[in-house]
């Protein structure tokens, strides 16, 4: 048991599930500290003040901010804390979506307390936690995440595309606007439409759908 406490920030926009989540993580070990936001933009806060967290525990669909934007926010704003994603989503999709942007585990809502507490262990050792059942779906995948565990994979988004034109093009998939994606960043609107010109003029597009659409099948986006 940890002599040292153990700050993890809980993230859910649901206020019921998110107390349920602090007791249950708070009695898992007495080193747990758990600090509870039901708004991303909250957390991102602290953190841009200068609060560092030794876990992150997001939800993954939250009206605010999804937990894909969620995961760029952090990582534009330098943060190194590990996250782990507890969501009532299940399927395969959003498994990959997340481990492949730097997530390091999925832990459905159904699942019992010792898994999250396994999983909440493996994250802080810099481990990837799946439940078995997904594990066996992933591993099946050429892009298991297991093989793209030391960041986000290499290939065409480095030869077409930047990191930051990455994360850009990413929040575009999701459906959030220029002003948005600047908040998502922390960057401004007008870097964000200076991104968004470079990506069309790179991928030979001129709408956003189109760029969508073209990103997926060169293998941008999942």
């Amino acid at each position: 048991m940890s002599a040292r406490r153990i700050e993890i920030a809980l993230v859910d926009d649901h206020r019921m599930f998110l107390d349920g989540l602090t007791e249950v993580i708070n009695s898992l070990d007495p080193a747990y500290l758990c600090t509870a936001f039901a708004s991303p933009r909250e957390a991102i806060a602290t953190i841009e003040q200068g609060r560092e967290y030794d876990l992150i525990v997001s939800d993954l669909v939250m009206e605010e901010m999804n937990g894909v934007a969620f995961i760029l926010a952090l990582q534009a704003r330098r943060c190194t804390a590990p996250v782990l994603i507890v969501s009532g989503i299940d399927t395969l999709p959003p498994v990959e979506k997340v481990l492949r942007l730097g997530a390091l585990g999925f832990v459905p809502k159904s699942a019992p307390a010792g898994m999250l507490g396994e999983a909440i262990r493996a994250a802080l050792q810099g481990e990837i936690f799946l439940p078995p059942d997904l594990w066996t779906v992933v591993e099946d995948n050429p892009k298991s995440p297991r093989k793209v565990a030391g960041g986000p994979e290499t290939g065409l988004d480095e030869e077409l595309l930047g990191p930051r034109q990455i994360e850009v093009l990413r929040l575009m998939a999701e459906g959030y606007s220029n002003k948005r994606i600047s908040e998502v960043l922390g960057i401004s609107e007008n870097t964000v439409k200076t991104h968004i010109k470079q990506i069309f003029r790179r991928l030979n597009v001129a709408r956003r759908t189109a760029c969508v659409s073209k990103a997926r099948a060169v293998g941008l986006l999942d």
